[in-house]
């Protein structure tokens, strides 16, 4: 019985493990690539809370993510000068 618990457990323990790796090395190239580009303290302290990996806080930043991804499209296309 152990062993087929262990089978199990270990693989998904192992994916779970990774996925938050890498959400939080996704997190911090986010948080590094903002305080380069200056943007508003509200969406950098969120970034930092979301750094917490507790499971809303994940939500939250993943949220974050989305809204940086946005936010960023939109500073590169007024630096590029195009509407």
């Amino acid at each position: 019985m152990s062993a087929i618990s262990w089978a199990i457990v270990g693989p998904v323990l192992l994916l779970m493990v990774g996925a938050l790796v890498l959400y939080l090395w996704l997190v911090g190239r986010a948080i590094l690539a903002m305080l380069r580009s200056g943007v508003s303290g509200v969406l950098l302290t969120f970034a930092f809370l979301a750094l917490v990996p507790l499971p809303v806080l994940v939500v939250m930043g993943i949220a974050v993510l989305f809204i940086w991804h946005f936010h960023r499209e939109d500073i590169l296309t007024r630096a590029a000068g195009t509407p």
